[in-house]
């Protein structure tokens, strides 16, 4: 007596017909953060001296986000938010920066006299990386 096997042929049918239930399988739609771009040149930077160490208030001139007109403003730059990419120049001035924040202000704390106040800022840099000297 011969063996039959049968999954090469119920594979024409099985193999349909668990893609068109995958294809109509109801999904849930993502409703994803996305965070702005920014590029810009770094014309000097502050130490946020009642942060986080590592923190600066970072001023870039000009400044790319948004906007068809470039613009000048402050970014904060975080070691315990931000991700920084080569060339990891972030505190050196006169050099270009290109990434993502997320909008808020007063995440850099300065001192001033024997209490600390904030300096506002455009947003927190997410995602960033620099050029080279």
């Amino acid at each position: 007596m011969k063996k039959t096997i049968l999954i090469p042929q119920f594979s024409f049918i099985l193999v349909p017909l668990i893609a068109l239930v995958l294809f109509f399988l109801p999904y849930r739609n993502v409703n994803a953060q996305v965070t702005p771009g920014f590029g810009g040149f770094q014309t000097f930077n502050v130490p946020c001296t009642c942060s986080v160490p590592g923190t600066f208030w970072i001023w870039l001139t000009p400044l790319f986000y948004d906007s068809p007109l470039p613009i000048t403003g402050p970014m904060v730059y975080t070691p315990a938010f931000s991700t920084l990419y080569m060339y990891y120049e972030i505190d050196v001035p006169l050099t270009w920066e290109l990434g993502d924040f997320v909008p808020d202000a007063g995440t850099c704390w300065i001192s001033v006299g024997i209490g600390c106040a904030p300096l506002p800022s455009l947003g927190v840099m997410d995602d960033v990386g620099t050029s080279q000297d």
